[in-house]
């Protein structure tokens, strides 16, 4: 790491103005948090009171609403009287109840009990039966003398919460009058709609911290256990609970009122402090970067322009040249470079120019090699033949040599493989009557390949090679001449060309001769080593002739071209 930056007059500036900037940006970021959470904490903190005290305020209006309903009914002649009459008017009572019950018939029943009966109700349905003797609220109610008392429905009660009654007793005779105000768990809820948050709770209890309602994140009743177990242990109520706790008593009516609240440090506010210390971050390397880019391309443009230069001239581009309008030691670089480079680039030509010319004579010269190395052993077969008697063959001789002569003194250095199949067929032909038939020729070649462009006279020294070289001593012998077009690397169309014999087999050292292209060890075999030579100036050293001998015996001579019609 240290040596990479010290290979970039960049780097290093901006490594400098980076390790400045952010010792200020750290230590600045962290009392920026600290302080931000601080302000947080306050702030949710005085949020929670208001909503605690918000939430309390609407218990103690619906309460006090309830009191009221029951002091009116207490007070309603109407309904006081007609109770206790025998042949009582339901109507009129009905008509009292419902008008003194207005105040909180949106929310909460008021149920009229005569002797642990029902007998009306402003709830809808059927009058609700018999309260049980055993009726927790009627000892209570009986019990407190005519105060207000808020109870539990044991009938409904759950671990999730409870009906809330508020009850009272009226005397009159003998008879006991008890009206009872019945708040549902929906409607406490109902009436807290808007003054508690999508992450608060809410319980409402009574003293022994039995819910009559679980609301919100309170629901799992995970935190008033915990009180419970807190206050039980004699330890304070809050403690190891993670959420803030508000416990707030609601009048004289033995409830409470607990308000859940999540903790003031919950992940979104320290995720905002760190994002605001990041921000600066990234803020301060930017900067960094831009300052350091500045000065290092007030001093660094000059080299870098000629280290690019450099660059392109090492891959190849020897066009490139500097504009530099400079006066000073970089202008006086930047005109040497240009010289430099016009000057090798002309010198490369002259060498490209003298190789070419160098190839194109040593091709010249090993294409008239063939010629004569051949015409001499057919001139010695001619002679042979027409010593020993005067048959057709010389006829035939005379005509196979006049179009292979034809071929080979032609000025046209490539011919289609129709026409070097023809040459091939006729030096064939002059074998056949040397060699007494001792052989046979099979092509294989389908129509699509017949145009292709191939160099002429490469692939009469391969079957010349077969027939000395193989058949000596055979006398079945064969020869198959195969060429296809494949799809090479990069979708590049290939001549294979097969030359197959059933002869004694090219030797191991001739193989790896061929595939080397050693041409120490080829010296002897003047033909294929020039047919190689040849093919590989021409097209490159990925073509050529290769070599095998299968198991079955004989050779096969693959010859490997680039497909071109012409």
């Amino acid at each position: 790491m240290k040596g990479f930056i010290r290979q970039s007059f960049r780097r290093q500036i901006f490594v400098v103005f980076l390790c400045v900037t952010l010792c200020l940006v750290i230590i600045g970021g962290i009392l920026t948090v600290q302080g931000f959470q601080a302000r947080v904490k306050d702030d949710h903190a005085h949020q929670d009171e208001e909503q605690a005290g918000e939430i309390t305020k609407r218990l103690q209006d619906i309460f006090r609403l309830s009191e009221n309903v029951l002091k009116n009914i207490s007070e309603n002649v109407t309904i006081v009287d007609e109770i206790h009459e025998e042949d009582s008017s339901a109507p009129a009572i009905y008509s009292a109840l419902y008008s003194a019950s207005d105040p909180v018939k949106d929310h909460a029943v008021v149920d009229v009990y005569v002797n642990g009966k029902c007998k009306y109700t402003t709830g809808r349905g059927n009058v609700p039966g018999e309260l049980p003797t055993d009726y927790a609220v009627l000892r209570e109610i009986a019990e407190a003398k005519g105060k207000t008392v808020y109870a539990f429905d044991p009938e409904n009660a759950s671990s999730e919460g409870s009906d809330l009654l508020i009850g009272k007793t009226l005397f009159k005779d003998s008879k006991d009058i008890i009206v009872i105000i019945r708040i549902g768990k929906d409607n406490i809820s109902g009436i807290l709609s808007g003054a508690l948050n999508a992450k608060d709770g809410f319980m409402l209890t009574n003293s022994f911290l039995r819910p009559f309602c679980l609301i919100g994140t309170a629901q799992d009743r995970t935190v008033l256990s915990k009180i419970r177990s807190n206050l039980f242990a004699g330890a304070l109520y809050n403690n190891d609970i993670n959420n803030n706790v508000y416990i707030t008593e609601i009048g004289n009516t033995g409830l409470l009122s607990i308000y859940v609240t999540p903790p003031v440090f919950e992940e979104s506010a320290v995720r905002a402090g760190y994002q605001i210390l990041m921000f600066q971050v990234v803020i301060s390397i930017v900067v960094c970067f831009l300052a350091a880019t500045m000065l290092s391309n007030l001093f660094t443009k000059p080299i870098n322009t000629l280290y690019a230069a450099m660059k392109r001239f090492r891959k190849g581009d020897f066009d490139v040249q500097i504009e530099m309008k400079r006066e000073d030691e970089f202008g006086q670089l930047a005109t040497g470079f240009n010289k430099m480079t016009g000057r090798l680039k002309n010198t490369m030509n002259e060498m490209v120019a003298a190789e070419r010319k160098v190839n194109e004579t040593k091709i010249e010269m090993m294409q008239a090699q063939l010629n004569p190395h051949f015409l001499y052993n057919t001139l010695d077969t001619i002679k042979w033949v027409a010593k020993a008697n005067q048959v057709p063959e010389i006829a035939t001789l005379s005509t196979s040599l006049a179009a292979i002569l034809r071929t080979s003194i032609s000025g046209d250095s490539f011919i289609t493989l129709k026409e070097e199949l023809e040459v091939v067929k006729s030096y064939c032909d002059i074998q056949k009557i040397r060699f007494d038939d001792s052989f046979d020729l099979e092509l294989n070649v389908s129509k699509d390949v017949e145009k292709s462009e191939v160099p002429k006279l490469i692939l009469q020294p391969i079957v010349e090679n077969s027939i000395i070289h193989g058949f000596s001593g055979k006398t079945d012998g064969h020869i198959s001449i195969n060429a296809v077009k494949e799809t090479g690397q990069d979708s590049i169309d290939i001549l294979h060309i097969t030359v197959t014999d059933n002869g004694a087999g090219i030797s191991d050292e001739m193989i790896r001769a061929l595939e080397n292209d050693d041409q120490s060890a080829l010296s002897g075999h003047l033909g294929l080593n020039n047919v190689n030579t040849i093919i590989r100036l021409y097209y490159g050293g990925q073509y050529g002739i290769h070599a095998k001998r299968p198991e079955s015996g004989g050779t096969v001579m693959t010859v490997i071209l680039p497909f071109k019609e012409m």
